[in-house]
């Protein structure tokens, strides 16, 4: 189980340094919310047709 743990905590060291290093351009929470906005919005005006 130690084995597995410390195999899982390096892994895991490994993605968050892989993220922390990846140049692209990330999606601001401002974004995400205007987006998820924009669908409830459609999926309400669907809705309301009878």
């Amino acid at each position: 189980m130690v084995a597995d743990a410390n195999s899982y905590d390096a892994w895991f060291c490994a993605q968050v340094q892989a993220a922390l290093e990846d140049a692209r351009a990330g999606t601001s929470q401002v974004q995400v919310m205007q987006a998820a906005q924009a669908l409830i919005d459609t999926k309400r005006q669907g809705q309301s047709k009878p």
